[in-house]
């Protein structure tokens, strides 16, 4: 049974908390929007890239698969970018996303690194898909494009002369895209594969202090992808939505006490240059921003306290993403 952390123990271990972290978090009419707009969001090297990007990411596929209306994906969208978010990832599984992600981008595409995926494994399906995702999006060009859910993907294939990947290198070839990159949430050895091709540039992995010790991409990819300077971007830092349902609004398997600890921790992680949030409403989408400009490493107690409660939370959890 997952130990509850009380705020007075939670005050006591932790030494430095921030009203963000308990139950002010979901206060944001306190917050000093003025403030949050007038500080800048920090930001990283996107690895090999040589990119700078925001260290919050936005995460379309929450707004793509509830398919909003046109005009609230266009005003929550923008709101992202007005406070300095400008690392956007989307995907053609999102829903409409990417459709309704394009008249953004027609008005702001030089504002953001714009990444998409391919679930096609040949050559020529991952190009069609690029092809679609720029019609699409209203783009010329796409900065990075993953293979998606790679630990799900016959790699031999992929990364084979008629596979996705050879697409993704002819596209790069093209100018359609400038960077190659893979996302996963499982099977983290794969990746160590695609990572020895030397071409993949990025890559996302599920990152956060319970599925460490279920998948492990800390100690297992990390190390890897540093030595080939590609860019890490850290997804499902908050554990992804309870049943990994995104038509209706769900909460995150972390337990809210824990999303700063969380946030914080992905972050803290070396090599981490942006991690990428699923922000589905104006809310989530300040709280995220506020935590992220307050960053700070880390301390030896709240360490200690998120290494127990990310034992107990794996083990709760357990292959929740499916096979290591």
């Amino acid at each position: 049974m997952l130990e509850k952390i009380t705020r007075r123990d939670f005050i006591k271990k932790a030494g430095v908390i921030t009203g963000l972290a308990l139950n002010g978090i979901h206060n944001i009419s306190a917050m000093d929007d003025t403030n949050m707009e007038n500080e800048s969001m920090p930001k990283r090297i996107l690895g090999r890239t040589g990119v700078e990007v925001s260290i919050l990411g936005l995460g379309i596929g929450p707004l793509g698969i509830s398919r909003r209306e046109q005009i609230e994906f266009n005003r929550l969208v923008n709101l992202c970018i007005d406070l300095g978010i400008s690392y956007i990832d989307n995907a053609p599984v999102y829903g409409d996303g990417e459709e309704k992600l394009g008249p953004v981008m027609k008005q702001r595409r030089n504002e953001v690194f714009l990444v998409t995926k391919v679930e096609e494994q040949d050559k020529n399906g991952s190009l069609r898909q690029i092809k679609e995702s720029l019609t699409k999006m209203q783009t010329d060009y796409i900065d990075a494009v993953h293979l998606h859910d790679f630990g799900g993907l016959n790699i031999e294939f992929v990364l084979g002369e008629d596979g996705a990947l050879a697409g993704l290198k002819e596209a790069k070839k093209q100018g359609l895209i400038r960077f190659i990159g893979i996302s996963g949430h499982q099977q983290p050895m794969k990746f160590l594969k695609a990572l020895e091709t030397n071409e993949i540039d990025l890559v996302m992995p599920v990152l956060n202090f319970a599925d460490r010790y279920t998948y492990n991409f800390e100690e297992k990819v990390l190390p890897v992808a540093i030595k080939h300077r590609s860019g890490i971007v850290a997804m499902k830092v908050l554990g992804g939505a309870v049943g990994m349902q995104y038509e209706k609004p769900m909460p995150s398997l972390m337990p809210e006490e824990y999303y700063n600890f969380a946030i914080r921790y992905a972050l803290g992680l070396q090599g981490v240059s942006t991690i990428v949030v699923g922000l589905k409403n104006e809310n989530e989408i300040k709280q995220a921003v506020k935590t992220v400009k307050a960053y700070k490493p880390l301390s030896d107690d709240e360490k200690a306290i998120i290494e127990k409660a990310g034992k107990e939370l794996s083990e709760k959890w357990g292959e929740h993403f499916g096979p290591v």
